[in-house]
């Protein structure tokens, strides 16, 4: 799951071309694709590897220590 935060991505120019091909041809399936390929992909795996505080959970941090 990605954190949700602000997050900035760059695009090469084989990517920046793609897109505009996309929008050009309003390809809804190619968008798709590219969506999980040049833009999903890349935030996850900015995102890997990061150190994560168990405090960052959603849940009750105590309670994730009592169950164990």
């Amino acid at each position: 799951m990605l954190e949700l935060k602000k997050t900035a991505i760059a695009f090469d120019e084989k990517e920046l071309m793609k897109l505009e091909e996309i929008i050009i041809d309003q390809n809804e399936a190619e968008a798709l694709t590219f969506l999980k390929r040049a833009v999903y992909n890349k935030i996850a795996k900015g995102q890997q590897n990061r150190l994560k505080c168990h405090l960052d959970t959603l849940g009750d941090p105590v309670e994730g220590f009592k169950n164990r």
